[in-house]
Order: C-alpha cells, then sequence, then structure tokens
C-alpha cells in the first residue's frame, strides 16, 4: 500500500497564515494539520511508502516531515504549475507501479476513520460525508446497491448531499493514471483544472465500480472560521509548560513547552506555541503560534502568527508572522 498526500497548494484563504507555512503544517490542537494525518496513515499495517506531492514553500514541508518521520519512507514530488488535483496525482505515476494499492488523501483534511479496515478492501472507495451545502464539493450519486453511478464537481443543482472528503481507496490503479491521462491529453477540464472526480467519472464510465465508507469524523481546516471551529472539536486539554503563574487555565487548552504565562486567563479552546509570552491577558477559542509575545490583550476567535508582538486589546483578528502591533 502507498500513500499519495496532495500538499502543493498556497491556501490563499488562510492568509496571512500560509505567507510564512504552508498551511499542512499549520499548528492545531496540539499538533499540525498534518501530524493529525500522518496518525491516522500510521495505522496502516502494510504501509510501503507516502509521497507527498508539495509545491509552495516546499522547503517547509519537506524539512518538517524528515525531521519528525524518520522511520517511515517518504517520497516528494514537486507540482510546479497548480493544474488541478488530477494532475497533480499524475506526478506521481513513476512512482507507482501497476499492482500497487493506493490511498489518496488532501493534504488539509483531518479525520477519524478506522483506515485499516477500508484499505484492506479489496475495492475501490471513496470517502463521503452528509453535507448540508453540496454546492461547495465534489458529491457522488450511487444506485441501490451503494455503487456510485455518477460523481459531480460542485454541481449547482443539490443532486445529492454526499459529499466526496478527499479520500480515495484506489485498487484500479493502472486504470487510474490511464483515466488521468485521458482527460489530460483531451483537455476536459472542470473550473479550468484537471479534476480527480472527471477522471474517476471516466473510470466509472467504463465499468469500474466504485463504492463509499462514511467517516466518523471530517474536519475542514481551509479557512480561519472551519480551522477554529476544527481547533474546538479535536482539542485535547494538555500543559507541557511549568511557566505558569498567577493564572487560570479553563480546559481544555493546549499549551507547548517553554511558555510563559502570567495573571491571565486561558481557555477554553487555546493553543499557544512554544517559546511564547502571555501576560495580563485573556485568551479564549484562539490558535497562537510560537515564539508569541503578548500583553493587556482579550483574544477571542482568533489566529496569530508566529513571531507576533501585540500589546493591547481586540476581540477578532488575523495577524500575520512577524508583526509589532501596539495598542494603548
Amino acid at each position: 500500500m502507498k500513500v499519495i498526500i496532495p500538499a502543493a497548494g498556497e491556501g490563499t484563504r488562510l492568509r496571512p497564515h500560509t505567507i510564512t507555512k504552508p498551511k499542512p503544517i499549520l499548528p492545531i490542537a496540539g499538533a499540525t494539520i498534518i501530524d493529525f494525518i500522518m496518525k491516522e496513515i500510521s495505522s496502516i499495517g502494510d504501509l510501503d511508502e507516502i509521497i507527498f506531492i508539495v509545491g509552495y514553500l516546499k522547503d517547509h514541508m519537506i524539512e518538517y516531515l524528515t525531521n519528525k518521520y524518520k522511520n517511515i519512507k517518504l517520497t516528494f514530488v514537486e507540482q510546479k504549475e497548480y493544474k488541478g488535483l488530477a494532475h497533480a496525482i499524475y506526478l506521481t505515476k513513476d512512482y507507482i507501479n501497476n499492482d500497487d494499492k493506493i490511498f489518496i488523501i488532501l493534504g488539509d483534511t483531518i479525520f477519524k476513520l478506522n483506515l485499516s479496515n477500508i484499505v484492506s478492501k479489496n475495492e475501490n472507495a471513496l470517502g463521503v460525508c452528509e453535507v448540508d451545502n453540496p454546492s461547495r464539493f465534489g458529491i457522488a450519486i450511487l444506485n441501490e446497491n451503494g455503487v456510485i453511478t455518477k460523481l459531480i464537481e460542485k454541481p449547482q443543482e443539490p443532486i445529492s448531499n454526499l459529499a466526496l472528503t478527499g479520500m480515495y481507496n484506489i485498487v484500479n490503479t493502472k486504470e487510474l493514471f490511464e483515466a488521468i491521462e485521458y482527460i489530460i491529453k483531451n483537455n476536459i477540464k472542470t473550473k479550468n483544472e484537471y479534476q480527480l472526480t472527471d477522471a474517476l467519472q471516466y473510470m466509472i464510465e467504463k465499468g469500474i465500480l466504485f463504492k463509499t465508507f462514511k467517516l466518523d469524523g471530517w474536519y475542514d481546516c481551509g479557512e480561519k472560521s472551519t480551522m477554529i471551529e476544527t481547533n474546538r472539536n479535536i482539542i485535547k486539554h494538555e500543559i507541557l509548560s511549568k511557566g505558569i503563574k498567577d493564572t487560570a487555565i479553563i480546559p481544555p487548552v493546549f499549551i507547548d513547552k517553554d511558555v510563559k504565562i502570567e495573571n491571565s486567563v486561558i481557555g477554553p479552546y487555546v493553543h499557544i506555541g512554544t517559546n511564547s509570552k502571555i501576560e495580563n491577558s485573556i485568551l479564549k477559542n484562539c490558535i497562537i503560534f510560537e515564539e508569541v509575545n503578548m500583553s493587556n490583550a482579550f483574544i477571542d476567535n482568533s489566529i496569530i502568527s508566529e513571531k507576533v508582538t501585540y500589546k493591547g486589546k481586540t476581540h477578532s483578528m488575523d495577524i500575520g508572522a512577524s508583526i509589532t502591533i501596539e495598542q494603548n
């Protein structure tokens, strides 16, 4: 089994935080987005290799992953032009054998799933989740036997509420790359990109069966509001720092090592990165990156990037890296 993780995008909806970090290594709930994905992947018993498709700030991704996951075979393939998910997957063709089984998961998708059970089945299957607004996603239409009959990318009409979650278990690997090659050669695009859903639909029309599997949990990190909501949903109470003085902690919070906090109220749902200093402040429902210096602040529903110095008061904001703000 080989896992392919597309992670080349610029994460524009999470700017300014993705100006200095690629989205998969943004911190959340005591780890990073990609750490939660890697934890689930590690449950696969016959895992041979993880292939990352990198692009934007690729050196940051490669350094982070190679330093942290030294016991797993990692391969990095660069996507220099962003032409869609199908194009990204096609770049891995030389690393995949025809008889390999592959599992594809997007690099910004936090999920809960019995992954070993899914990949052990000798069948093509796509991860789905019922959603209220299917027009934001690719969707699947099933017949009475639970077999996918049609895939549609971001439909205007709500034909189905089964959204594709960015997880694909593929056993017909040879046919997948042939389908991608077909849509690229014939310039078949949706929203001006080569979509994986179009390639999979081509396979379905050729008679290849696809089923679905439902996730136990699916958490979006695509933009500020959903990332903060995901942090609320998955954070576990953990305090690694011993530098906390005269401070009220309201669980759950994650406070990393070498954090100093004094005369403050922290929580609930707060992530604070390493080497940060918080004084005379109230923080709740927010994600604070590493090396942040903050005093006299009321921070709620916010994301603060690394190396920020902030003095003052506010209720909701996004601050990019290495910024100094003072309010009297």
